[in-house]
């Protein structure tokens, strides 16, 4: 017998196509984080007010916030290359019209936040399309730690993004680092469309992409995995913001620092964000989720109540270090978290909207802080947001990520149901379900049947109901509205995962008989060919 290889951070790396795109990814990145520095320094030195500094992360944020849910649709369906190219192909054009307006003396603080806004856009569009490309790229093995890399990789932009900024705006000006950005940007579509396969994402799209974000919405109102995921991340997010948003602030007004030296403080961050990713694998391995994510937030707030408190540069950098890492090691946790239980069909647009949720977090916390800094002096917000950072920490110990137990990515291997007739498939569908209860198990059935209602639901049913007929107070029957027949089918088969059939199979010993089902066909009425037409 063969032993199974052991999978380390090094192993993805020998994956050809893996590593152009990972070099892809870096150099996206790194193009936006330093035409974000050099925007965010621009405005601190010109005098604005820690509402307008903080609004350029705002900026940067929003877009995740606009368009994670309609791109997690199309991820999958659109072809991964055509996204990504005309992704770079956009970054590359916004960075040549700034680079242009700049030699006019045109980019005025509007231009340069309208250009923060497009790489923003930008960079919601690598991120959420890259999330769905990965597991193309590597095996299932792999992704046990190529989310890590990935964290490291796009965190690792930021130190050298805004040292490459710090010193090119130094000693060149705005308008050889906005040039650069765009040379940048040239070699990412070049990458971009040799690289990837044409037939990656190319999924056949059975809904549209409005028919996507509510199932989406659906699964997660009913996956309470998903739910208490999302509130870790919002709690994070939140307080976290805080050193993105008024780090410019506190370089400037608390430690005087110059143009290079705000570009290596920034620096530091990615450094750590490496760094980190690498010291922290054995710890990883031993911890669960929580506790891992709770250090790392615990480092957070530390290093927060560090930076109101210590004006040294050499601290201040040593504890920017420190939170590269537990940034990284926090967000990857997430992502970490999400690819090990998600199910194929549903993991991209989760990803997508964690990531809105995270990015949601980060710009309304960025005006947040930015305001509080302005009422309540600048010391003050960032002790405020170390304290907030701390409770976040204990609560990952006390609500955290739910086992994942009741939430698995392989499909159960059913059978599915029987073909219908092709004339009734874009139908709406209703499946009714008789239930013969044991009398003494009548309670636990219906206990067991709110269950199985959010499973319904969360698998793609669109109502669901429960009746106890009348003269028979053992028979119970269900109905699930489905949109079409293929919504029922996916339910049945590539969406039904292990945990979501012992739902089902856990009313047995409450049931006389087994349950009788039959498809029902909501016929089209003239009000229906009426809208249609």
């Amino acid at each position: 017998m063969t032993r199974p290889q052991t999978v380390t951070l090094l192993t993805p790396l020998r994956v050809h196509r893996l590593r152009m795109m990972l070099g892809f990814e870096l150099g996206a990145a790194i193009g936006i984080w330093i035409l974000v520095l050099a925007v965010q320094w621009t405005l601190t030195q010109s005098g604005e007010s820690a509402f307008a500094v903080s609004a350029v992360q705002f900026a940067a944020s929003l877009p995740f916030f606009l368009l994670s849910l309609p791109l997690g649709a199309i991820a999958e369906h659109a072809g991964h290359r055509n996204l990504l190219t005309g992704t770079a192909i956009g970054l590359l054009i916004t960075s040549a019209i700034l680079t242009a307006l700049q030699v006019l003396e045109l980019a005025t603080t509007p231009v340069l936040m309208t250009a923060v806004f497009l790489s923003g856009c930008g960079l919601a569009s690598v991120a959420i399309v890259w999330q769905s490309l990965l597991p193309t790229l590597a095996s299932r093995e792999m992704m046990t730690v190529v989310p890590a890399i990935d964290g490291a990789i796009f965190n690792g932009a930021r130190a050298i993004g805004p040292v490459l900024g710090g010193a090119l705006l130094s000693a060149w000006g705005a308008t050889s680092t906005f040039a650069l950005v765009t040379v940048v940007f040239a070699i990412c579509v070049v990458v971009a469309a040799g690289q990837i396969p044409a037939r990656s994402g190319r999924v056949p799209r059975t809904e549209s992409v409005l028919e996507s974000v509510a199932t989406s919405l659906r699964f997660i109102r009913h996956s309470r995995w998903t739910r208490r995921l999302l509130f870790r991340v919002v709690m994070f997010g939140l307080p976290a913001s805080c050193l993105w948003a008024l780090l410019p602030l506190v370089a400037y007004e608390m430690l005087h620092v110059t143009t290079f030296e705000f570009g290596v403080l920034s620096g530091a961050i990615g450094v750590g964000a490496v760094a980190g990713t690498v010291a922290s694998m054995p710890l990883r391995r031993r911890l669960s989720w929580n506790v891992f994510a709770a250090l790392g937030s615990a480092a957070y707030a530390l290093v927060l109540l560090g930076l109101a408190f210590v004006p040294w540069m050499p601290v201040v950098f040593a504890l920017l270090v420190m939170v590269g890492a537990a940034w990284v090691g926090v967000q990857s946790t997430w992502m970490i978290a999400t690819h090990a239980v998600m199910p194929p069909w549903i993991k991209a647009r989760v990803i997508a909207f964690v990531m809105l949720t995270f990015q949601g977090s980060q710009a309304i916390g960025a005006l947040l802080w930015g305001l509080l800094a302005d009422t309540m002096g600048l010391v003050s917000a960032v002790a405020l947001s170390a304290v907030a950072m701390s409770v976040s920490s204990i609560g990952l110990l006390r609500r955290g990520i739910l086992p994942s137990d009741s939430i698995a990515p392989d499909p159960s291997g059913a059978d599915g149901p029987p073909e219908l007739e092709p004339g009734h498939r874009g139908a709406t569908i209703v499946v009714e379900t008789t239930y013969v209860v044991r009398p003494q198990r009548a309670d636990h059935f219906v206990h067991a049947m709110a269950r199985l209602r959010s499973s319904r639901l969360r698998l793609g049913a669109s109502r669901w109901a429960l009746t106890r007929v009348s003269d028979s107070a053992s028979t119970y029957v269900e109905f699930c509205t489905f949109r079409n027949w293929a919504e029922y089918s996916a339910q049945e088969t590539v969406r039904l995962t292990v945990p979501e059939r012992l739902v089902r199979t856990d009313l047995a010993p409450d049931l006389a008989e087994e349950p009788r089902v039959r498809i029902l066909v909501r016929p089209r009425t003239p009000a229906d060919r009426t809208e249609s037409a």
